[in-house]
């Protein structure tokens, strides 16, 4: 009787672990416009998207959330709130499993004026446990958008938003902070007026303290991104100007190298040759703010940004998920673009990239990764069959999606006086390192003819060549190129069968 039930747990396992391993793609298709805005992994391995669904047109909207199991089937639900107009921005996991919702809605009927803060707890049935709201402070307008929130090491969940007033002819925003206990009373909420504007990008616990850091705008006077350091209470003690990176602007990060230095994504716009090119980066900062490293993702001749919300996620030390999307800077359009999601690790070492979509405009909103190191991506496709309103795109990626794995090895005799063999390849390739010195340093990167770059990785000279498995680059031609501290030493092509 042990030996059989040891057989059913053992058999219980595998069959999870199969479940888990898998990949999927769907979308969500109404009449309606639908927009999935943030997500989180709940207890027992499902993705939980909030966002909303209504008529873009006439910006009528409700809250809306889905459910996405391991397997790729999922669950949705649509929130009506009578004579609102709202959506949720925001979804954290409670110690009891629960689902910690925010959001906003507006009673006067307009999505720009949303003077109530909403928060609603739920079930992992998507039932509601309890739901409250807190009104906008006197002499605002209403809350905008923009929300972060972590649970601190207290089990409180921490909250920033942003809430607009009238300023002469125009509007802008100060923070407001909250802290929730996990029954969704407030604890505390500051205000904390601003010089300028004030927009929260990212809000993450500092490792190894009871500090939070904000990476956002409207602490300093001259309007700069800053990354800003609060106490538990939420009181900011430090501000530290971003602006000497020179990254951009929509900083985000929730990955720490160690307790002083993490990753951090930023859009970047820099003029070549009376060009200007838009793309997006990881820098690796200290908490003084110095900029340590940097690893471009660009693609030459496009128009690219970081996703909208998530872009960047940790799966473990050599699985870090970034994301973005192509822009054609026209706002609603049906020409074709991609979405991008890049694989690197905590070394700055770009591993591999998949990308999402071509047949319609595609916008990325978010990444999460799931208990099997793989990653779910959200975003939205525009077709415009019809009307002003776009489709939810969900799709699953496993890590062994991305790769290409490399190690240094000795140069056949078969091999001698090749650059590259063998040449098409369809499995392993290898580049040799002829003229390279002993110990040195070099970077092999890969690009497809397009100038899309797939592989961007660090060595040290040990060996005659670099071997590579390719499995996972799409069929086509590819330039390699191999870079040392002195600049170019070599480059070539080779075709991926």
């Amino acid at each position: 009787m042990k030996y059989y039930l040891l057989f059913i747990f053992i058999l219980l396992i595998t069959q999870t672990h199969c479940l888990s391993q898998h990949s999927f793609e769907f979308f969500l298709s109404t009449p309606e416009d639908d927009v999935l805005i943030e997500s989180v992994v709940d207890n027992q391995g499902n993705v939980i998207l909030v966002g909303r669904i209504g008529n873009v047109t006439e910006e009528k909207y409700d809250a809306y959330i889905v459910k996405v199991l391991p397997d790729g089937s999922y669950q949705e639900k649509h929130f009506e709130k009578q004579d609102t107009i709202g959506f949720f921005s925001g979804i954290n996991i409670l110690d009891n499993g629960n689902y910690f919702v925010t959001g906003r809605y507006s009673v006067n009927g307009s999505i720009d004026t949303c003077d109530h803060f909403w928060v609603v707890i739920m079930d992992a049935n998507l039932e509601v446990v309890s739901e409250k709201y807190y009104l906008a402070p006197e002499g605002y307008l209403g809350f905008w958008s923009n929300r972060n929130a972590i649970i601190d090491e207290d089990g409180f969940i921490a909250l920033v938003t942003e809430v607009g007033r009238q300023y002469t002819h125009y509007e802008v925003a100060d923070f407001i902070m909250y802290k929730f206990n996990q029954e969704g009373d407030t604890l505390l909420s500051k205000l904390y007026p601003s010089w300028n504007s004030s927009s929260v990008y990212s809000l993450c616990p500092i490792p190894e303290s009871d500090s939070i850091m904000m990476l956002g705008r409207g602490s300093l006077s001259n309007g700069s991104e800053s990354m800003d350091f609060m106490d538990k209470d939420m009181n900011i003690s430090r501000s530290v100007n971003l602006e000497t990176v020179h990254a951009g602007k929509r900083y985000s990060n929730n990955i720490w190298v160690n307790g002083n230095e993490f990753l951090m994504a930023s859009n970047r716009i820099v003029d070549v040759d009376k060009k200007r090119e838009y793309f997006f980066s990881i820098f690796r900062m200290n908490t003084s703010g110095e900029y340590l490293q940097e690893l471009l993702l660009d693609r030459p001749d496009t128009l690219e940004y970081r996703a909208v919300r998530q872009a960047m996620v940790q799966a473990n030390d050599s699985t870090i998920y970034v994301s973005g999307y192509q822009s054609h800077n026209i706002g609603w359009t049906t020409l074709p673009s991609t979405s991008i999601i890049y694989l690197i690790d905590t070394n700055m070492n770009l591993v591999g990239r998949v990308s999402l979509g071509g047949d319609a405009n595609y916008v990325l909103w978010g990444i999460t990764t799931t208990p099997d190191n793989g990653v779910l991506a959200y975003g939205t496709r525009y077709k415009n069959e019809g009307s002003f309103a776009r489709d939810i795109h969900v799709r699953k990626f496993l890590r062994e999606d991305f790769e290409i794995i490399t190690q240094l090895t000795d140069q056949p005799a078969a091999a001698l006086n090749s650059r590259v063999w063998p040449n098409p390849a369809n499995d392993v390739l290898h580049i040799s390192l002829e003229g390279l010195q002993t110990g040195s340093d070099f970077r092999l990167r890969i690009y497809n003819i397009a100038g899309q770059k797939y592989f961007d990785k660090a060595f040290k000279v040990t060996a005659e060549a670099v071997q590579c498995h390719i499995e996972v680059l799409p069929a086509g031609t590819y330039v390699y190129e191999l870079q040392t501290a002195a600049g170019q030493a070599s480059t070539g092509k080779f075709i991926k069968q």
